[in-house]
């Protein structure tokens, strides 16, 4: 089975399972656990700032919050959907998706705009644009519906005409797996996020994309509820709302500050000084603000990736961002 069989699989499947959201109990300030499930690299440095300063364990003694570093947006959109997992963080793929399909999605805050990078290996030296992908070329992602295939595909629609030309080379797989196997040259291409691809360029190997140029300047990673969560418990969905401000303005005004606790996730095996690097780096800003959620359904819609797009970023957002964004 292809990787598109798989994920059209997929995207049906969640149409049926998640169209009926169900009753909203009464309002309260939190469940007595939460999940938390985010996902590998400096795109979640909000959360695990978050999770290392034990902010929302502060606030909420009675609650335990339970943060599970996750494969993709895939598995997350799972947990979801199957009530394992309350907070979720991710890209705009996997998110548009569980909103089309009636999972019930809305954004609590953006936590970043990244221009993601396609690596080529060192030895693959003619490949230098697109246009010099080889049709057997492994190209390494979280998923088949990550936000790396789909500004993939709009580079591809806009170069090729054909918005799937490289479906069929994409290979799902994590990013710290994807540097392992770019390194064991199980993969011509990967292409991942901070400080994945840095990494991999450090190694010897040479950018041949970046999303920025499919979509613009973009939110890469977002953190979300489903609107009947936020409404059972808006004290906990507002209290995530500040915290994650608080930890914005740490990334950008004490990056110190912020990469120490980014070295304590690591146990210090990575060097807060590496952290530092990489969270001030040229292609990585800290912005709460929504950016190309909606130019990115449209094109999805125009692929088939969506049923419908949605009429503003409003749709999209829960009041706590007043409408910001596009």
């Amino acid at each position: 089975m292809t990787l598109r069989r798989t994920f059209l699989s997929l995207a049906a499947a969640l149409g049926i399972i998640a169209l009926v959201p169900g009753p909203v109990p009464a309002a309260s300030d939190a469940p007595p656990t939460v999940t938390i499930g985010y996902q590998p690299g400096i795109g979640y440095a909000t959360l695990i700032v978050m999770k290392q300063s034990g902010v929302l364990e502060k606030r909420f003694p009675g609650t335990k919050f339970d943060w599970r570093v996750l494969t993709n947006g895939d598995a997350i959109r799972d947990g979801i959907i199957a009530g394992q997992i309350q907070i979720g963080a991710g890209g705009n793929g996997p998110f548009l998706i569980g909103w089309d399909r009636g999972v019930g999605y809305k954004l609590i805050a953006p936590m970043n705009v990244m221009n993601l990078w396609m690596v080529a290996r060192a030895d693959e030296p003619n490949i230098r644009t697109l246009k010099d992908i080889p049709p057997n070329a492994k190209i390494g992602m979280p998923s088949p519906d990550a936000v790396q295939a789909i500004a993939l595909r709009k580079a591809a629609q806009e170069m090729f005409g054909d918005a799937h030309k490289f479906d069929t080379n994409i290979v799902a797989i994590q990013h710290p797996l994807g540097v392992q196997a770019m390194a064991a040259k199980q993969l011509e291409l990967h292409m991942s996020a901070p400080p994945f691809q840095q990494q991999e360029v450090e190694a010897g190997g040479h950018v041949v994309f970046r999303s920025f140029v499919a979509f613009g300047r973009s939110t890469f990673n977002s953190v979300y509820t489903t609107e009947n969560f936020a409404k059972q418990y808006p004290v906990l969905t507002k209290a995530i709302f500040d915290e994650m401000r608080s930890a914005t303005n740490m990334l950008k005004s004490d990056p110190d500050q912020a990469a120490a606790l980014l070295a304590k996730d690591t146990d210090n095996k990575t060097p807060a000084a590496r952290f530092k690097g990489w969270i001030t780096g040229a292609d990585v800003s800290w912005d709460m603000t929504p950016h190309a959620f909606v130019r990115t359904a449209a094109f999805m819609k125009e692929i088939g990736m969506l049923n419908k797009v949605p009429a503003s970023v409003r749709d999209l957002e829960l009041p706590l961002l007043k409408g910001a964004g596009d």
